[in-house]
């Protein structure tokens, strides 16, 4: 093959598709690297999916990468290139974006008298790549190398520019980056301003608390609205949008699933076995594991372990900051398939759910451009704080949130077991680095371009946080992650008002508002308990106890129409076990105080940081029946609402 003709592409002219000699399949078995009867199989598969039929018999173990691509040189009369003998001048990078490269997985590689090889692993992107080659790396030749080492050679290079655009991925007027400051100029004008307003008695204390309370308490009104709304509708909605056993494509397309790991190294042997339980064809799954490069025990670990064709390893170089979101970014351009799934260290999916997210895309229009599974705890039963916690998330998944969709309102996603288009991904500049609740911030992006969401009821277990001081440290993320959001989408509230439409900005203003004031103003409802035993008199004054009493029975009958939501939530088999807890999930709710004051002050001090949460503390779950359990339970009052 060292001799093989090079055809050229000069600039300017048109481009002459390179043209297979011969089939591949006939090549490798004529060669002696694949068998007839494993050929003959791997083509039966092919007739049910996009793959190419390379990359299914790599998936299957079938065949190496180094004999594919010699053979698919060999296949298009070409040079096969090997970085041991032919090594990557780097300097002929310069000026080629390196996300891009990935994408067609093409790279200029070395220069022979006056041409360019431009190496390929996927020769049908290579005309694309071609076409925008600099003009001073024209004419050029096709040639063909293994994707480990493009790849490979591809961040050697351009690493430092995939890192920082990770970073930056998101223009400036829709990211968070530039919140830190503006919050600090408002706060250093509005304390001074109250202040004085005190002092010199231009606004009177009686009347900052009633003004206060009101808000607080209308916010506890619209909030227990919202979730009873939306648990009514869910409930007596009649019939669904879609079904989650939608009937599959005939060409089951390639999925990605991103798995973002920090300091995992103690649950990988069980996310490992999990995420192989996974019935889509493994042929057609991409599984990235992606880790921080200072993550050294997790990437030890990882170097011992025996990892399936269909799953690999992608090391995130360090950066300004290192959160969830950045990581994501970094492998967006990595992935091979037409959907993104994305996975936690700790989920144990329903064996089926790619299938159903697959199914659910096929037969949903373009513009739902994202599939939301249900998330349940496996370890629910494990104490107190585990039991509430998943009394909270069935209320959240099983009624709440898909009646909100059935409401019209855009809602925020959750940050696994969540799937998108690849297209839309990319047209929306994937995820927010900064924002530490990247979820909930790209739900509002996809409402305000115009897509939509669609829930699903196939159930991912997950680890429940189940100690008092890890739970608020995870929840104070989240809520610093609402407060950032909310804050960054009302930047430009008209603009924001115009693209999300009348309906939606109404909700969205009554959900965030709601989700951050109940958690933050309850000291002052506790507060108004003062008055019944002697509180000052500026208290007196802003809240007669006549008033307050209306207010108190009033916030009782709210109270109690929760607790009968809680209830419905966690009626079915599953979860049956919960209910005598829901009467006491005052307590447990109160705890979100404490956490939105420590997200509230690291808004002001360390906006970007990512609290970690802690996993496997609850033993190795992979086995458990508890996600079909939990499914069936789901589908009693829940079947696949549309965003």
């Amino acid at each position: 093959m060292s001799n093989a003709r090079m055809r050229l592409v000069k600039p300017g002219a048109p481009l002459n598709r390179y043209v297979a000699k011969r089939p591949l399949g006939r090549l490798l078995v004529d060669r002696g690297l694949v068998s007839s009867s494993d050929l003959f199989a791997t083509l039966g598969h092919q007739r049910s999916s996009d793959a190419p039929l390379g990359q299914l018999l790599l998936a299957r173990g079938a065949l190496s990468e180094t004999a594919l691509y010699q053979t698919l040189a060999e296949q298009f009369g070409v040079l096969y290139v090997d970085p041991a003998h032919m090594p990557h001048d780097a300097d002929l990078q310069a000026g080629i974006q390196p996300h891009l490269a990935l994408q067609r997985q093409t790279i200029p590689w070395a220069r022979r008298g006056n041409v360019t090889l431009l190496a390929t692993s996927a020769p049908e992107h290579f005309e694309a790549a071609a076409a925008a080659l600099p003009a001073r790396l024209h004419p050029a030749s096709m040639v063909i190398a293994n994707k480990s080492d493009i790849e490979a050679a591809i961040c050697a290079q351009g690493n430092a520019a995939l890192a920082e655009r990770a970073e930056h991925l998101l223009p400036e007027n829709l990211s968070c980056r530039s919140l830190p400051s503006q919050i600090k100029t408002l706060i250093a004008l509005l304390l001074p301003t109250l202040s004085i307003s005190i002092v010199f008695q231009w606004l009177s204390l009686a009347d900052l608390y009633r003004t206060l309370f009101t808000f607080a308490f209308g916010m506890v009104c619209v909030g227990i609205a919202i979730k009873t709304s939306g648990a009514l509708i869910q409930i007596f909605a009649r019939k669904p949008i879609l079904s989650a056993r939608a009937p599959p494509p005939e060409k089951l397309p390639r999925v990605s699933i991103l798995i973002p790991l920090h300091d995992e190294s103690d649950v990988l042997d069980a996310l490992l076995r999990r995420i192989g339980l996974l019935s889509y064809p493994k042929a057609l799954l991409d599984v990235i594991l992606v880790i921080e490069a200072t993550d050294l025990p997790t990437r030890t670990h990882l170097e011992t372990a025996r990892l399936p064709t269909w799953m690999r390893v992608l090391i995130v170089p360090p950066g300004r900051i290192t959160t969830k979101p950045r990581a994501l970014n970094y492998a967006l351009p990595f992935c091979q398939g037409d959907i993104v799934g994305i996975y936690d260290a700790e989920d144990a999916p329903d064996p089926e759910q790619v299938s159903d997210v697959v199914a659910a895309f096929h037969a949903a229009p373009e513009k739902m451009a994202c599939v939301q599974c249900v998330l349940d705890f496996y370890n629910a039963k494990a104490n107190a704080l585990s039991r509430f916690f998943a009394i909270e998330y069935a209320t959240w998944f099983r009624l709440v949130l898909p009646g909100v969709a059935r409401m019209g309102f855009a809602i925020p996603l959750g940050g696994t077991s969540v799937f998108f288009r690849r297209s839309v991904l990319e047209r929306l500049h994937g995820w927010d680095a900064h924002n530490v609740t990247e979820d909930a911030d790209l739900g509002i992006r996809l409402a305000r371009s115009g897509y939509h969401t669609m829930l699903i009821n196939s159930v991912t277990m997950e680890e429940a946080n189940n100690s008092p001081w890890p739970w608020i440290k995870q929840r104070s993320r989240w809520l610093k992650g609402y407060l950032i959001t909310y804050f960054t989408h009302m930047h430009s509230p008209l603009r924001l008002f115009f693209e999300l439409g009348t309906w939606k900005f109404l909700g969205f203003q009554a959900f965030f508002l709601s989700a951050i004031s109940q958690y933050m103003l309850a000291p002052l409802i506790w507060s108004s308990l003062l008055l019944y035993f002697g509180a000052p008199n500026w208290m007196q004054s802003a809240l007669p106890v006549e008033l307050l009493g209306a207010l108190w029975i009033t916030f009782i009958a709210m109270w109690c129409i929760s607790i009968a939501v809680y209830i419905v939530a966690v009626s079915g088999k599953a979860h049956r076990h919960l209910i005598p807890w829901t009467i006491c999930m005052g307590p447990y709710l109160a705890l979100g105080t404490l956490a939105i004051y420590k997200g509230a002050w690291e808004l002001i001090t360390r906006p970007f940081y990512w609290d970690k949460t802690s996993h496997g503390h609850s033993g190795d779950v992979s086995d458990q029946p508890a996600s079909s359990d939990a499914a069936s339970s789901l589908s009693r009052v829940t079947k696949a609402t549309e965003i």
